[in-house]
């Protein structure tokens, strides 16, 4: 049986800072796999990662249950990638961003997002087209299978919101998508 985040805060603030290393083993892929959304870069993202934990590891008695564990620790990773892009004037949009992962041999690891195919590729270039927030919305619900209420609460937003942004955002890509296999003389 599976012990709740809860119940490990509860024992981390209680003393057992072991049971902190559950807590990271439970999250890391995906803190890392935003990080480096926003970096663009293995070794960054690695740091970053590091980094976020440290932060969580400082704060968690600032954590209170009425949000779940995921959606505070998601909103304060996502508040730390963006300050990092900020300070890194990363602001600017790099479709190839994403594609670099295929040839980064780093990125060989069971917590890859995607399998290098040509579907992948022009899914990951769609994705790029999104606003930040959008595309992290999408990841988080389809990739991540987190729900329209966590969701809502890492953005602060209404749960109509969130799902009005996700329907746009699928609308989006979806015509992006289309759009992408004209380009390449794929038929429909």
């Amino acid at each position: 049986m599976e012990i709740s985040d809860e119940t490990l805060i509860k024992q981390i603030l209680g003393g057992d800072t072991a049971s902190f290393a559950l807590i990271v083993e439970r999250y890391k892929v995906q803190i890392y796999n935003l990080m480096y959304r926003y970096s663009s870069s293995g070794d960054d993202a690695a740091d970053m990662t590091q980094d976020v934990f440290g932060r969580v590891f400082e704060k968690l008695e600032r954590y209170r249950c009425q949000k779940s564990f995921f959606s505070w620790l998601y909103t304060l990773a996502l508040n730390y990638a963006r300050d990092w892009a900020r300070k890194k004037n990363n602001h600017e949009r790099k479709i190839d961003r994403f594609s670099r992962e295929y040839n980064n041999t780093e990125m060989q690891t069971p917590g890859r997002i995607f399998e290098a195919s040509e579907e992948t590729k022009d899914l990951i270039t769609a994705l790029q087209t999104l606003a930040a927030d959008r595309r992290e919305m999408v990841l988080l619900k389809y990739r991540h299978e987190r729900s329209i209420r966590e969701i809502a609460e890492i953005f602060d937003i209404s749960e109509s919101a969130v799902k009005m942004r996700l329907h746009r955002a699928l609308d989006q890509l979806g015509s992006e998508l289309t759009h992408l296999e004209h380009d390449y003389g794929i038929p429909n």
